[in-house]
């Protein structure tokens, strides 16, 4: 081996472990919009604590509603039914490819993505309307799920096979129950439906391998844990330590659970085991006022600028 291949032997071995750490140190991105005109995406790296303060906003007014996808591409609900979507990488300048409303639909409840990179949208009406990328201006709803058992849709969650998990709540006054819909791929068949949580109004969901929290906005509020798989059950038990009008949650890789409280404008964050008597570990308020949380995310980590190699002086042989 000459000098020449023994010098770009080393430069591939230092781009290598330079990727490495790069791959370890990079940070998920959590995501907070603002229910207000003007409005804003905030994102703060994980993991945060009471003093965080965000790296960078995007400016969207009225947000409700957030879904991130596996490349970090972002799709923003707004109340009224406007989707808007920021492709990655992300930054205080971004701004939509695609602006698009949900349906027919006047709201967005909750927006999750599936591995293809489609997603899914709520609206706190009877259906659940799915969206195919790629997205454009002129993009409509390519399905469109109703079911005598749905409602008011207010959370969407898929899990790792792809199942499809909706929050409903039916009745009216004393009578209002919170329940869960479950559809298997390819969503035309008939869902399984759990026993009515009643007293609960459901908002947003976040499911891992073998739980589903889903927000509840009844009274002060509260989270409902579902044992998975789902089979019709009632929650195994809530978690209200911390709750006020809870309407987002979502969990980060290490199964940290993140609610976002309406009521205080803060952020919980709760370690795993989860229990009845879970505690948050961290608090923090979201601002500037005004702030109306409605809508949290998480998404994996931004893709840095890293140096261009196997260009004509690197490793093709030249």
């Amino acid at each position: 081996m000459n000098r020449q291949h023994i010098e770009r032997s080393v430069v591939w071995v230092i781009v290598v472990a330079f990727l490495g750490l790069a791959a370890s140190d990079a940070q998920a991105q959590l995501y907070v919009g603002n229910d207000h005109t003007p409005g804003v995406v905030q994102q703060y790296s994980l993991p945060i604590s009471a003093s965080s303060t965000p790296s960078f906003s995007i400016a969207s007014n009225n947000v409700v509603a957030l879904g991130l996808d596996a490349k970090g591409n972002l799709a923003v609900g707004a109340l009224g039914g406007a989707l808007t979507f920021f492709p990655a990488p992300l930054s205080g300048s971004s701004t939509p490819s695609a602006t698009f409303n949900n349906g027919a639909a006047g709201n967005v409840g909750q927006i999750t993505f599936t591995a293809a990179g489609d997603f899914f949208t709520t609206s706190f009406g009877n259906s659940v309307n799915m969206f195919t990328h790629p997205f454009s201006n002129a993009t409509v709803p390519s399905m469109s799920i109703t079911n005598a058992s749905i409602s008011s849709a207010g959370g969407v969650a898929v899990d790792a096979a792809q199942n499809l998990y909706i929050s409903n709540t039916g009745g009216s006054g004393s009578n209002t129950y919170g329940n869960l819909i479950v559809y298997a791929p390819p969503y035309t068949g008939l869902p399984i439906v759990t026993v009515p949580a009643i007293g609960a109004n459901y908002r947003k969901v976040a499911i891992s391998a073998t739980q589903l929290f889903v927000a509840s906005v009844a009274g002060t509020g509260r989270i409902d844990v579902y044992t998975l798989p789902i089979n019709g059950s009632l929650p195994a038990f809530s978690i209200t330590n911390g709750a006020n009008l809870p309407e987002a949650v979502a969990l980060d890789a290490a199964g940290n659970l993140y609610v976002g409280n309406l009521g205080s404008s803060t952020l919980n964050v709760y370690g795993p085991p989860f229990s009845a008597s879970s505690a948050p570990a961290v608090t923090l308020t979201a601002g500037p006022a005004p702030f109306s949380l409605f809508s949290i995310a998480i998404g994996p980590a931004q893709s840095g600028i890293l140096p261009a190699v196997g260009s004509a002086n690197g490793a093709n042989g030249s």
